[in-house]
């Protein structure tokens, strides 16, 4: 029975849900709690007061925990992440759960299959700006800023703004401890 619900809402999700208007829409309240409660139906774990927009792509078989109080954008994909409370990431945010492999050069890389998933972990009260990236398994501390457009490669330590392709830290919010 477990399954087939999860099914019913992973379906229903990817079906519905997810092309469901914005949440500032009239009524718009209404689409973001149905996209809680399939993702709630799929396994994922989504705190209170979240705003979910649309076009956030969660996979097939996601191992997703978002805190209270966020805002995820549209055109986002989150596939294997601990969110904390208070976040905010902005429209067009990837992130990566595992990347290809590409170590041998006697086989081309589409037969080298892909990396073991990787959790990401966001710390509370952080903000990841537009078309941000992050990669597998990377740790985002507390109070972060990251900009819009970075590739986050390397974990990035609580309160600091980071920006760049690769991210880095140019500042801090307040003193680093």
């Amino acid at each position: 029975m477990k399954r087939t619900v999860r099914l019913f809402c992973l379906l229903a999700y990817r079906l519905v849900a997810m092309h469901l208007p914005h949440s500032f829409w009239p009524g718009g309240v209404l689409f973001s709690t149905l996209r809680r409660y399939f993702l709630i139906g799929m396994g994922c774990r989504v705190g209170q007061e979240c705003e979910l927009e649309p076009g956030i792509d969660v996979g097939f078989r996601p191992d997703l925990s978002i805190g209270n109080h966020c805002q995820i954008n549209q055109n986002t994909s989150i596939k294997s992440a601990r969110i904390g409370n208070d976040v905010m990431i902005a429209p067009g945010v990837v992130l990566l759960d595992r990347q290809h492999n590409f170590s041998r050069i006697d086989i081309p890389m589409t037969q080298q299959g892909a990396s073991l998933r990787q959790l990401t972990v966001i710390g509370d009260d952080v903000w990841l700006g537009q078309n941000v990236i992050v990669m597998p398994g990377i740790t985002i501390g507390s109070g972060v800023i990251v900009g819009a457009g970075s590739v986050v490669t390397r974990d990035l330590p609580d309160w600091s703004v980071a920006v760049g392709v690769p991210a880095k830290v140019i500042r801090y919010r307040k003193d680093a401890k």
